[in-house]
């Protein structure tokens, strides 16, 4: 399957049990990039077929794949 970047983000009640969450993620296949502890961010890739995975983790209240910009101009 293919890798997608995302971020998910870490429900404001669960903040103080961040590592709780962080280990989950990873647990369910989630490469961790980035972790943004104090606003309850996690930023990595994961397999396509694992999103289901990270939305069902007790605690994330989202889960957002990245998106990509274009910028079109003169050629």
């Amino acid at each position: 399957m293919a890798q997608v970047r995302l971020t998910v983000v870490v429900r404001e009640t669960w903040l103080d049990r961040y590592p709780l969450v962080l280990a989950h993620c990873r647990e369910a296949g989630l490469v961790v990039e980035r972790e943004l502890v104090t606003v309850g961010v996690i930023s990595g890739t994961i397999d396509e077929d694992r999103l289901a995975d990270l939305a069902g983790i007790e605690g994330v209240s989202a889960v957002e794949p990245e998106r990509t910009n274009r910028v079109f101009g003169n050629r």
